[in-house]
């Protein structure tokens, strides 16, 4: 998947999972609310918790989208094996770190509350003002950088078109909820079939 739409699928995932070893090896995954901006993925805490643990270990962010659930018989009458489930998928490679710097730590806070309250209704959040100067200085923020991103989209691109085409028929006669939705990004996916 292009970079760029690996880090759309971070920027409108519900929730990401944080994967990271505490220093003694312990495996620690956490579900969070984050903000991408341009650099890292970020998101905040309690200064105290397990996820402190983590600072300054490698950690990985993923994140995925289901497309669809296929059943067999889309594909063949009788065998079992070709059920399978599209999906997009990514994950982020870095450092957990904790941001120290008001501002970055300010720029972080606001992604998130642009993202959950769009239409405003709150003072935007400076680290220089009475307000929130003592909240930015209280509230642990995280991020990892993108050392690397890896995004995967698993819609059907190894298939014949022939097959492509009677599986984009067999959805469309489903109608499920998000059908319409996976013929679309089957036939984006796959234009030569279509």
């Amino acid at each position: 998947m292009p970079l760029d739409r690996a880090l759309a699928l971070l920027r409108r995932a519900p929730l990401v999972h944080l994967a990271s070893t505490t220093a003694d090896g312990a495996p620690v995954l956490r579900a969070l609310d984050a903000a991408v901006l341009d650099d890292a993925i970020a998101f905040h805490g309690s200064p105290a918790g397990e996820k402190t643990g983590c600072v300054g270990r490698p950690a990985v962010v993923s994140a995925e989208e289901l497309v669809a659930h296929l059943p067999s018989y889309f594909s063949d009458p009788e065998r079992a094996c070709p059920a399978t489930t599209l999906y997009r998928s990514v994950q982020v490679h870095g450092t957990l770190r904790a941001v120290e710097d008001p501002a970055r730590k300010a720029a972080a806070l606001e992604a998130l509350m642009r993202r959950w309250q769009p239409e405003g209704g709150y003072r935007p959040i400076d680290p220089t003002t009475p307000m929130y100067r003592q909240a930015v200085a209280g509230v642990l923020v995280l991020e990892v950088r993108f050392e690397a991103v890896d995004g995967k989209e698993k819609l059907l691109q190894n298939r014949r078109p022939e097959e492509l085409r009677a599986i984009v028929a067999r959805l469309r006669e489903r109608q499920a909820p998000g059908d319409a939705a996976a013929v679309a990004a089957i036939v984006e996916a796959n234009p030569a079939a279509f």
